[in-house]
């Protein structure tokens, strides 16, 4: 008989959380495309191009498109990662008053409402869109640490890398995102995409909250057998608000690995939002590819990062305990040079030729980039095992500013320089750069090893309380009490005395 392990099936809830979280991450991306038809649409085309617009036009109806510039466009792509990176500070509390699986579970809900809301909220005014981006960005900044707090509670660590596959939930919806948006606008209009994804997320909260508990001895159908492994092989798990009041802050912000940390991933996250959030506004505005090749387009690079980064993660675990392996220093620089470094400089080179960055270019070096897929929460365990929730907390926060400040300035370069292709060739190469500057600086400050900081616990000197004692009033047991103690004392007194 077939027996379904309950933490498979926390492993498909989370994949699935991740996955959906994307989608509506990015949906926004493509649909930007119809939702405004203004954005620049006012270049001369001419010939089979003039078809191809009236024909868009036409599909999408002129009562869909807003008048929206590209300075209001990158505003809406920052306002998801403005609300992303506010709630890293404040959730904490309310994760550990509520449990991860509620924090989940309401914060899915909200995001699905959200998306559900924003059509209406953008045929209503600009600045009600933006505020819908921010509660969503805000709900992903609290599912996302929640859900890894869940899966601690569930999963072995010496099967964490049998169950990295929840985590590829990121990147599978990420390329499915542009694919499914693609077929919305070939066979409906753009608000039919926020109407889907929207009402299946709030499926997947309702269905969450059903099968997923914060911890395997509250699961009505585990079996004993499952209990009794995971209880055996899972150490004590400490909540995450308990956790960040130990962990040692002044050390750890004087620490040059930490800030080469926060800078490697500060450069990945640049090249990968930078793609997701202006790939098929660029492959369709500049390159001049139909909105199907645009998203497809877009879509490529992060399923062969899915595919090579996930066969590169479970070699590593595979074989990283072998001699031979062991033996060489500084493994994990290895993958920077070709996650950070390679790509980088591909791109860089572009800069100094008469060469566009197109679809071949952008897609070998975005692939590239699936060296270093799991790099960052691996080095962080590596830097520090004891505290390697709240330090990873923190350097995705940060990570995450990349997405406000490249769609705030590439909103305001493309918006006074126009969408020209030389423009956008400088953008890509500027993006990068930074993405070669972040590995090198990790090359040469970065370390792999536990920091001398991981021991140390921030000590807390405790308030000094005040008691308030009542007097003893003439009818209590005062008397006894002396009485004892004066035959104890007696008692002690006359055994010191030397019998005559």
């Amino acid at each position: 008989m077939l027996k379904i392990r309950i933490r498979a099936i926390v492993g498909v809830m989370i994949f699935l959380g991740y996955f959906l979280m994307y989608v509506v991450r990015n949906n926004l991306s493509v649909h930007i495309v119809d939702m405004a038809q203004a954005i620049k649409r006012d270049e001369i085309l001419f010939g089979n191009d003039t078809i191809i617009a009236r024909c868009c036009i036409k599909r999408a109806g002129m009562s869909d498109t807003i008048n929206w510039d590209d300075t209001k466009v990158g505003k809406l792509f920052c306002a998801y990662h403005i609300g992303y990176c506010i709630c890293f500070p404040i959730f904490h509390s309310f994760g550990d008053k509520l449990g991860p699986t509620w924090v989940v579970a309401i914060a899915g809900c909200i995001s699905g409402i959200m998306t559900l809301l924003t059509p209406a909220s953008a045929y209503y005014h600009f600045w009600a869109l933006f505020l819908v981006r921010i509660v969503k960005g805000f709900c992903a900044g609290a599912m996302q640490p929640s859900m890894v707090q869940v899966l601690r509670y569930w999963v072995p660590p010496i099967e964490r890398n049998h169950f990295m596959w929840a985590y590829c939930g990121i990147t599978t919806g990420t390329f499915s995102t542009f694919l499914m948006c693609a077929a919305v606008h070939y066979y409906s209009r753009w608000p039919v995409g926020f109407y889907v994804s929207g009402g299946t997320q709030i499926t997947w909260a309702v269905v969450w909250i059903l099968v997923v508990t914060d911890y395997p001895r509250r699961h009505p159908c585990i079996s004993e057998k499952e209990l009794e492994y995971l209880f055996n092989t899972i150490s004590n798990i400490f909540p995450i608000k308990m956790t960040n009041a130990q962990t040692p802050w002044r050390l750890i912000l004087r620490s040059v690995p930490f800030w080469a940390l926060c800078i490697l991933n500060f450069g990945y996250s640049w090249m990968i939002i930078s793609l997701c959030l202006y790939g098929p506004l660029y492959y369709s505005k500049v390159v001049r590819y139909s909105i199907y090749s645009a998203s497809a387009l877009t879509a490529l690079p992060f399923f062969l990062r899915l595919v090579f980064g996930t066969i590169l993660i479970q070699l590593y675990h595979k074989y990283k305990n072998r001699p031979e392996v062991t033996r060489i220093k500084h493994i994990r620089k290895y993958f920077i040079i070709v996650s950070h470094v390679i790509p980088g400089l591909l791109m860089c080179v572009s800069w100094m030729l008469p060469v566009i960055p197109g679809p071949h270019l952008l897609t070998i070096a975005v692939a590239l980039t699936a060296a270093g897929m799991d790099l960052t929460l691996d080095l962080c365990y590596e830097l520090s095992p004891t505290f390697v929730n709240p330090i990873n907390t923190v350097i995705k926060m940060i990570g995450n500013t990349s997405g406000i400040i490249l769609s705030l300035c590439v909103g305001q370069v493309t918006y006074t320089y126009k969408n020209l292709a030389t423009v956008w060739k400088h953008i890509w190469c500027f993006h990068a750069l930074i993405l070669f500057i972040s590995g090198v600086v990790f090359l040469i400050w970065g370390e792999t090893e536990v920091q001398p900081w991981n021991q140390t616990r921030r000590e807390r000197i405790p308030r000094r309380k005040y008691m308030i004692h009542n007097m003893p009033s003439m009818m209590s047991n005062i008397a006894e009490v002396e009485e004892e103690s004066l035959r104890s004392s007696l008692a002690s007194s006359m055994a010191k005395v030397p019998p005559s």
